[in-house]
């Protein structure tokens, strides 16, 4: 096959994409148009560009929603088409009000839903063609992802060459093909080539799978070894269980973790073997043995969950464990109990749970708020703090030190994930720093860092662009962020140090201070007099300072950091930037 014709198949499985899916298309090719808006455009980071990633994930989301719609009506009669118009129109509406109800910023309970949803839709997708006759959705399954792994692999190579090319370009001709246009082109390999590659190969309903279709290379890497590897690991952990069992010592919280993952992937693999179960003996033996094996092992990730849950409330990252361990031991069961499995119900009950921990009175956000809300309550009750209109009021008396890690870890856990006006008694207007005039003591420090509350800041000054007035000064030193080189020994006894962690910059002569600025301060400035920009001028970059003995220039390149609301308060992350220094004689 000659490259015309390689070309021409491509071309081809493009068009029959388009032709079959043409509204998934679209949204790929809308988001993908966005992102390269995004990647070009001068918005700086904050609600507008929030706005438009927002517009991105809304897009996306629509990819999965109208193949959904497209896999379940066909193979209908004509008379139904309408029936499908008004199914991409109400799946049109449906994203614009996700976009107002559900994509309000990027934190933790906006991002983990909208994966939930994604997962509950993309699952939906392979089992829609199923629901009727739910025989050999394995094949069906395995035909998707080997056909999804070649697509990704050609995309891979298509937009290493394309680079490469470009790339060449650059250095031979000194083109000035920009790093933004590499970046436009993965978003089209990936948002465009891939799903049309792919989507070309998705079989047609009721198209019957053969048995020879289920890949050669799939079946021996299964067979001989990751079920070999998950047989040892089985015993290692059987090992570990029996050592609980004589040392009679609760298990470790690591292992809950260790048990859930090996758990799933143990579902995975015996999805994928049962329809070569009658060709091997020894796949046959494991899909017998393995889940009245996994059960055991799962009872004791639950004891170690138990002890986390009844000591610390329920959080997200908890309630996601337990309903997936849940899941988990209801396959196992049915893997056990019933001899004809049809997997099919391993996806459907997967996309439910997939959509009910995100989604409703049952998700993991309002089940962690009660919780973690009924811990709160239990402490200010042991200290007398609720009084009889049920508002919140002074101590009876001062807390101990584990109440005042627990009250902490309560509050930062809201103030991370949720607001602090979800905690019941607190006052509504409540902030972090009246912590000591209401309790009696600061907030501890959780290690967290409070990323909600953080707004975060870049600047960025294009020296290359731009000429800087160096006359009169005697010496030049950069400073990036990485760098190693504290200090500057320079000629005559004098010496510069930047101390980076206190990023504070010192002048000395003969090991006697004779200036001292503090960047971080300067760097600060400049964030305050250019909020709202991301590119400020050559003036708005340069600082200007001198006394008796020295002139010093300043001129950043890069800054980034954060301004944290719940303090008011900002802080620098990283700088790059010029010095200059004259000596006055």
């Amino acid at each position: 096959m000659n490259i015309a014709e390689r070309m021409k198949r491509v071309t081809n499985k493009l068009d029959m994409s388009l032709k079959r899916f043409p509204i998934t298309m679209l949204f790929g090719a809308l988001a993908v148009a966005v992102s390269i808006f995004i990647n070009h455009s001068s918005i700086p980071f904050g609600k507008t560009r929030e706005i438009y990633n927002h517009i991105v994930m809304a897009l996306s989301l629509g990819i999965p929603l109208s193949l959904c719609i497209y896999v379940l009506f066909e193979g209908r009669t004509k008379s139904e088409k309408h029936h499908r118009i008004l199914a991409h129109v109400g799946s049109g509406l449906l994203l614009i009000l996700y976009y107002f109800f559900f994509l309000k910023d990027m934190e933790m309970v906006t991002v983990t839903r909208y994966i939930g949803h994604s997962i509950f839709l993309y699952l939906t997708f392979t089992f829609i063609p199923y629901l009727e006759k739910k025989e050999n959705y394995e094949r069906y399954v395995v035909k998707l992802l080997t056909r999804f792994i070649v697509t990704y692999l050609y995309s891979v190579i298509l937009y290493l060459g394309i680079a490469a090319i470009l790339g060449t370009i650059n250095l031979l001709f000194d083109a000035g093909i920009p790093g933004k246009f590499f970046f436009d082109v993965f978003l089209i390999v990936v948002g465009i080539f891939a799903p049309g590659f792919f989507l070309a190969d998705v079989p047609v309903r009721n198209e019957e799978i053969s048995p020879e279709s289920y890949p050669k290379v799939l079946s021996v890497l299964l067979q001989f070894i990751i079920l070999p590897l998950l047989s040892i690991y089985t015993l290692i952990l059987y090992i570990y269980f029996g050592q609980i069992l004589l040392t009679r010592e609760l298990p470790q919280g690591l292992i809950g973790n260790l048990v859930l993952w090996y758990s799933i992937v143990s579902t995975v693999v015996l999805f994928f073997i049962y329809p070569l179960r009658k060709n091997s003996q020894w796949m046959k033996y494991f899909i017998t043995c393995l889940p009245k094996l996994i059960i055991p092992l799962l009872g004791m990730m639950f004891v170690a969950l138990w002890i986390r849950i009844n000591a610390y409330g329920i959080t997200e990252g908890r309630y996601f464990v337990l309903l997936i361990g849940l899941w988990v031991t209801c396959m196992m069961i049915y893997y056990a109990l019933k001899r004809d499995v049809k997997n099919i119900v391993l996806a459907m009950t997967l996309a439910i749970v997939a959509l009910a921990t995100v989604t409703g009175p049952w998700s993991a956000y309002s089940i962690s708020q009660i919780s973690q809300n009924n811990r709160f309550q239990e402490i200010l009750k042991r200290y007398d703090m609720i009084d009889q209109t049920s508002n919140i009021k002074g101590p009876d008396r001062a807390f101990v030190e584990e109440d005042k890690r627990e009250v902490s870890a309560i509050i930062s856990y809201f103030e991370r994930y949720h607001s602090l006006g979800d905690i019941k008694y607190l006052p509504n207007d409540f902030q972090v720093n009246q912590m000591e005039e209401l309790f009696g003591f600061e907030l501890y420090d959780q290690g967290w860092g409070g990323y909600q509350n953080r707004d975060h800041f870049s600047y960025y000054f294009n020296v290359m662009g731009h000429s800087i007035d160096i006359g009169g000064f005697d010496y030049f030193i950069e400073y990036t962020t990485y760098g190693d080189q504290n200090l500057q020994e320079l000629k005559d006894g004098y010496a510069i140090v930047y101390d980076r962690g206190e990023k504070v910059l010192e002048i000395q002569h003969l090991e006697e201070t004779i200036y001292f600025k503090n960047i971080e301060e300067l760097a600060l400035e400049v964030h305050r007099q250019n909020t709202g920009t991301r590119n400020p001028t050559k003036e708005q970059m340069t600082f200007v300072d001198q006394n008796e003995v020295i002139k010093i220039q300043l001129v950043f390149k890069q800054i980034n950091g954060f301004e944290n609301r719940s303090i008011d308060e900002g802080s620098v992350e990283g700088m790059e930037f010029y010095v200059f220094i004259s000596i006055m004689s």
